[in-house]
Order: structure tokens, then sequence, then C-alpha cells
């Protein structure tokens, strides 16, 4: 893989961990986005 291809690779996973941290931490991720009626509108 070429040394553009790596960094490429790594700024996208920097961002997935970026945007999951910020999920946990900002709240997006409280108990009312796992209750049934949630998960059956997922469905």
């Amino acid at each position: 893989m070429s040394r553009i291809g790596k960094l490429l690779l790594a700024v996208f996973i920097l961002i997935g961990c970026l945007i999951f941290a910020s999920a946990l931490f900002g709240g997006l991720m409280d108990d009312r986005a796992f209750t049934p009626a949630a998960q059956e509108a997922a469905h």
C-alpha cells in the first residue's frame, strides 16, 4: 500500500474514533436510544 493510502486509512480511523468519542461524551448515546420503541423504529 502506498504512503498516501496508509495516511488516508489512518485519517479515516482517527475521524471514526473522534466521532465515536464525541457521541459517548456528548450524551448522544443515552438510554433513550436503546429503548424498545427506538429499536422497533430502526428495523
